[in-house]
């Protein structure tokens, strides 16, 4: 049990990891407004989301293992609202994301 509660846990930290860095491309890459680097830059976000949501998914689905919220032991009833609050803030950036890159893509590109 305690090896299924790592993973659970690193899981929720792992996820954490990835939306962090998700953010910081994201904010390089909106810093680098026009730059040949923005593209990549938003790649890199969007790869750190998708590694966030695996991770995310994961824990949800380790969690569900456990059975239904109100029969966990008292130590994991606040994991469900951690994974909950993460995937929340992953759809805010992603959204995020997206609004950056339908923006930079509707940038007319060169002189003509």
């Amino acid at each position: 049990m305690t090896h299924y509660l790592d993973a659970i846990i690193s899981a929720i930290r792992d996820a954490g990891q990835h939306l962090d860095a998700a953010k910081l491309w994201l904010g390089r890459a909106e810093k680098t407004a026009g730059s040949t680097w923005q593209m990549p830059l938003f790649g890199a976000a969007e790869e750190a989301h998708a590694a966030a949501r695996a991770r995310i998914d994961a824990a949800e689905a380790s969690l569900r293992e456990l059975g239904p919220v109100d029969t966990l032991p008292a130590v994991l009833v606040e994991l469900p609202g951690r994974v909950a609050a993460l995937r929340r803030a992953l759809d805010a950036s992603e959204k995020r994301l997206i609004d950056a890159a339908l923006a930079a893509a509707a940038r007319p590109l060169g002189h003509a």
